[in-house]
């Protein structure tokens, strides 16, 4: 109701009809409707449909009356008029809407620019407060940075002291670089200017006897072989007369993606006073076993709790027998009472007595029974010392020492080693899993006495006896059986694990180095054990003895237990090795042959020739069951031979046959590169079958050139100008220097299956890729054995190997079935195969 626009427009309309109404007469209305245009065009501009309302009704409402009446007014003032009215409202209009338009975008940016600039003081001051709480945390960080920066200094103040006031040493060694930096040098090794990071060398500070251990725990550790590196060694110091013994214990740290060991840390410290004080206990323990008195200790329940070996003899009873008892049932005597009242009163009893042996047999003897207190004058233990004092036991201990213990190295000798474990027979009852008989034969002692003299020899035994007779439990007897045969008894008490470790620290001991006059010797030893068990108490020693040659026959330096499968007892060996000489005439050895395939063709263009035994009664015997007798009554050449001449002409008789360059590989014993005439023998073979030179390889282990390098190294230049190649088989396993490898005309390496079958179920072998790696350098073939599944090919593939020998691309097989497989090899059958090609 209030909007000016109806009402303006009725205005119009009326003022339109009065108009036209009265047009004709012209006069005041038709001047004031004009007027009305006029000034509502002129103050109403701003408002276009007031104006548009107004100017049409005053325009069109009088143009049927001015028409009707056929008057000039409609074409000469009425609507020039409006047309100039209408025209001029509408550039008005036009005009103040512009006007409008301008002043609102004007009114709009005034706003905005006050609402963007409150807006930008706002963010002002939020960021200033950022800023500000910013500034806050840096200077808190920078204070706890200060205090942590404090407190890792003060640590590490407090840790060298620490270190300092235990005598620890740190090293850290940069191994690609070589380069060591050690915390405190001049404590271990002179004046600090003498130990450059840049030129040090560990080997040149220590002691020359202990450079190979040194060198050899370090290795072991770097292969990843043990999980720390830890070492006892000597330092002469130039300021010193007496060496300084030095502890490292470490552990790499870092190892490239190859396996490889990049950076190693550890300690070091000052042991002299624990190795003087373990000498000590060694040679109170010395005096304790080799005393000449029997001595016992027993427990604060006069119990005991150890005794050595003259006390057992006297009493004639084990020692295992002795431990728990009671002091008065094993030491029978009707001066029980008088002993028991001195030791409460005085703390000591000493005199003779009557006492009984194992069996009843009386005797005397002269005893010392002292309390030992602890520093609260409680009891903890009683020490006694007793002596046979019985001139015919005298005499009889003397030609039982004569009788019983060997003249040489003055251990029990094989007969009375024989009695003792005889008495395994008499335990009642017999403690399973607690006692083992173990046998030890030197590896290659004969080349001792063959190339230093018996003198050096037979001194070389007796340094051996006395470190295998000073070696603590559970050790008991030790006793040598034969020129380098020794034995002993081990009382392991049913735990594995320490029957298994002593093994480990006999060997140890046994090839750690003697120095004998003026020849430092290295030896090792082939050891056969044997666990006492109520079904073998009568052949406790052959079965140990079994056992033995089984380690011999796997290369020595190692030890191997007695299973079903080494018994055969001496008739049975007799009547084996007549069938096996017997054999060697008749030639009843046949060969089969297992594949090596080329890796980077996929080709089968190798074999190896291994022995097999046709029994004429028993059938096809592996080696495992005769190559030990053949190496102990010296077969193996003549064996050696037949397979050597069979190998050859039959690779010749495939060439012929057109199956391609196949080369053969054939095995070496010991025995053969011994003899002088082996260059003549596979020179013959290779003439006799026409067979290529190149095409024959010759695989020997790293045991067989290590008894004689220098020879070795004459004998391999022999055989390599016969043309044939030469393989070093079993890799790894042995204790050959590498420094030697490169001396050798070695063309192909074989990695054992033992550390093939590390990669397994995506596993790596630092091992098989360090033997890689040096190949590679050396320019050197590698075979690996023992391939059995597809992760292990394809890893090995990876790596670049040459080779792969293993049942997932065949076992061994007769001359006839290898040839079908030669035929159809090839990469696509192998990559399609599920388990293996053959």
């Amino acid at each position: 109701m209030w909007s000016p626009v109806p009402w303006f427009f009725a205005l119009a309309t009326a003022t339109g009809v009065l108009w036209g109404l009265t047009a004709r007469s012209g006069g005041l209305c038709l001047t004031l409707a004009i007027a009305e245009a006029g000034i509502a065009g002129t103050f109403l501009y701003s408002h276009g449909r007031l104006v548009a309302s107004v100017t049409a009704a005053i325009s069109l409402i009088p143009i049927p009356f001015l028409f009707i009446n056929n008057s000039a007014v409609l074409f000469q003032v009425h609507l020039p008029l409006m047309a100039l009215i209408s025209l001029g409202s509408f550039s008005g209009f036009r005009m103040a809407l512009r006007n409008t338009r301008n002043e609102l975008e004007s009114q709009r940016l005034t706003q905005l620019l006050t609402d963007n600039q409150a807006q930008l003081q706002d963010k002002i001051k939020q960021r200033t407060s950022e800023i500000e709480q910013a500034n806050k945390r840096l200077n808190f960080e920078v204070e706890l940075r200060k205090e942590v920066n404090q407190a890792l200094i003060q640590s590490e103040e407090q840790l060298n002291l620490a270190m300092t006031a235990s005598g620890i040493g740190f090293w850290d060694w940069d191994i690609p670089h070589r380069k060591v930096y050690h915390s405190d040098p001049e404590r271990f090794f002179g004046e600090q200017s003498a130990v450059d990071s840049e030129t040090f060398s560990l080997v040149d500070y220590v002691a020359e006897p202990d450079v190979p251990q040194v060198r050899r725990a370090l290795a072991k550790h770097l292969r990843g072989q043990s999980e720390y590196y830890q070492m006892r060694y000597q330092v002469f110091l130039p300021e010193t007369a007496q060496p300084r013994w030095i502890e490292d214990i470490g552990k790499v740290t870092e190892r490239d993606a190859r396996g490889r060991p990049i950076r190693m840390i550890g300690t070091r410290r000052d042991v002299t006073k624990d190795m003087q004080l373990q000498e000590e206990l060694s040679l109170s323990s010395s005096l304790f076993n080799n005393s000449a008195d029997g001595v016992f200790v027993l427990d604060q329940h006069q119990q005991f709790r150890t005794c050595n070996r003259v006390f057992c003899d006297i009493f004639g009873r084990q020692k295992g027998e002795l431990l728990g008892l009671p002091l008065f049932q094993v030491i029978r005597t009707d001066q029980t009472q008088r002993i028991s009242q001195s030791m409460i009163s005085n703390g000591r009893w000493s005199g003779d007595l009557f006492s009984q042996r194992r069996g009843g047999e009386r005797f005397p003897m002269t005893m010392t029974l002292t309390t030992i207190r602890r520093e609260d004058n409680s009891v903890s233990h009683y020490l006694g010392i007793c002596r046979d004092q019985s001139e015919s036991q005298r005499t009889e201990k003397e030609l039982r020492y004569l009788n019983n213990y060997d003249k040489l190295t003055g251990l029990y000798n094989r007969g009375y080693f024989h009695e003792i474990v005889g008495q395994f027979r008499e335990h009642e009852p017999l403690l399973t899993e607690h006692y083992a008989v173990c046998v030890i034969n030197l590896d290659r002692f004969k080349s001792v006495n063959e190339s230093l003299g018996l003198e050096v020899g037979d001194q070389l035994l007796k340094d051996l006896a006395a470190r295998l007779n000073n070696l603590q439990e559970p050790i008991r007897q030790v006793a040598r059986l034969s020129s380098d045969e020794f034995a002993m008894i081990i009382e392991f008490e049913q735990d594995r694990d320490m029957l298994l470790s002593m093994l480990e620290h006999l060997q140890a001991e046994i090839t750690r180095p003697f120095l004998v006059g003026e020849h430092e010797l290295i030896v090792t030893a082939s050891i056969g054990v044997c666990v006492v068990t109520e079904g073998n108490l009568t052949q406790l020693l052959n079965h140990a003895i079994a056992a033995m040659n089984q380690a011999r026959y796997q290369g020595g330096n190692n030890y191997q237990f007695y299973h079903q499968r080494l018994a055969t007892t001496p008739l049975e060996r007799l009547q084996l090795e007549k069938a096996l000489r017997k054999a060697v005439i008749n030639n009843e050895f046949s060969v089969d042959y297992q594949p090596k395939m080329n890796l980077h063709t996929g080709i089968i263009d190798s074999v190896e020739a291994l022995v097999r035994w046709r029994h004429p009664h028993k059938g096809v015997l592996d080696p495992d069951d005769f190559i030990p007798l053949a190496e102990e009554t010296g077969l193996i050449s003549a064996i050696g031979e037949q397979v050597l001449n069979k190998a050859c002409q039959e690779a010749a008789a495939w060439r012929q046959r057109g199956f391609g360059d196949i080369s053969i590989s054939v095995n070496l014993s010991s025995h053969q590169i011994r003899r002088n005439d082996l260059y003549d023998i596979i020179y013959n073979a290779l003439q006799n079958s026409q067979l290529p030179a190149e095409y024959l390889e010759l695989e020997l282990t790293e045991s067989m050139l290590m008894e004689d390098i220098s020879h070795a190294q004459d004998f391999l230049n022999q055989l390599r100008s016969l043309g044939v190649r030469l393989a070093l088989d079993d890799f790894g396993t042995g204790y050959s220097s590498l420094s030697y490898l490169k001396r050798l005309p070695i063309d192909t390496l074989k990695i054992d299956r033992s550390f093939v079958a590390e990669a397994r179920q995506g596993e790596t072998s630092p091992i098989v890729e360090a033997v890689m790696a040096m190949s590679e350098s050396l320019r050197l073939n590698v075979v690996a054995e023992g391939v059995e599944t597809r992760e292990q090919l394809h890893y090995l593939e990876s790596l670049g190997c040459d080779y792969a020998q293993g049942y997932i691309i065949s076992r061994p097989l007769p001359a006839s079935e290898v040839l079908t497989l030669i035929r159809h090899s090839n990469l696509q059958t192998l990559s399609q195969a599920t388990d293996a090609v053959h």
